[in-house]
């Protein structure tokens, strides 16, 4: 009877650890995860801040630091990956008429821009 027992709570044992081993990775995420997801809500974010700041004032913000004075975002996000607010790489409009940020992307996996990015 006791070896039953035994067998049993080993059989157990062995189910809960096997559930922990495929549940459990699903919910822990790495840092370096973690700060990925954050860059990408990042972007969303100052992308549409970005085209509403250009459909309000009928012109592109120059600066990230346009989008800040004007009252759109609180402050320019800081980059996770650098711990820096000025290692956003801002893409320049190509059109004459409508100068300005066009778009925006991380400098994860590229090469950042020295000091303050933008479009003069």
């Amino acid at each position: 009877m006791i070896k039953k027992t035994a067998l049993v709570a080993l059989g157990l044992i062995a189910l809960v650890l096997l559930a922990a081993e495929v549940i459990v990775p699903r919910y822990v995420t790495s840092p370096q995860q973690a700060r990925e997801r954050v860059i990408r809500q990042d972007l969303l974010t100052m992308r549409a801040v970005i085209g509403q700041y250009t459909l309000d004032k009928q012109k592109r913000p120059h600066t990230l630091e346009d989008l800040v004075t004007a009252g759109y975002l609180k402050n320019v996000p800081m980059d996770p990956t650098s711990g820096r607010t000025d290692t956003w790489i801002v893409e320049c409009s190509k059109d004459p008429a409508l100068p300005g940020i066009a778009d925006i992307a991380s400098a994860v996996g590229g090469t950042s821009n020295t000091g303050t990015p933008s479009c003069d």
